[in-house]
This record gives C-alpha cells, structure tokens and sequence, in this order.
C-alpha cells in the first residue's frame, strides 16, 4: 500500500482503523500535521468515530515523508 507522500507543503496521511482494517487517506497540511501529531484522538468522519491514536509509523526515504496512523 502506498502511505504518504509529501508535496511541497501537504503530506498523505493513511489512517488505519485496526478494528477492520478500514482505511482513510487523507492530505494534510503544515498546522493539521502539527496538531495531528499532538493529539490523542482523531475524529475520522468514514469511520464515524472518535479514535484513539494508537501508533504513528513514520518514514523517509528520497526526500519523500511516509506516514501511517494506526487507531483503535
């Protein structure tokens, strides 16, 4: 599964509902990356749920950011 990629200032975030394994891939900018990475819970409007942040695995490879959110 392709996760993330950055573009100038916008990042893909997949989102992981471990329940079902569902996922959600959204983009993100600067400030909702930065309250994203502060929070405990997300509100995910497919999964119609507010779900707590699990796991975040990031990576980075060729000048590109990766990013997966695990929640339950």
């Amino acid at each position: 599964m392709s996760v993330v990629t950055n573009q100038e200032d916008s990042i893909k975030v997949v989102f992981v509902f471990q329940k079902n394994e569902e996922t959600e891939e959204v983009t993100l900018n600067t400030a909702q990356i930065t309250a994203l990475l502060n929070s405990k819970q997300v509100w995910i409007e497919k999964f119609s749920a507010n779900l707590k942040i699990e796991n975040t695995v990031w990576s980075y490879a060729n000048n590109h950011i990766s990013m997966q959110i695990y929640l339950k």
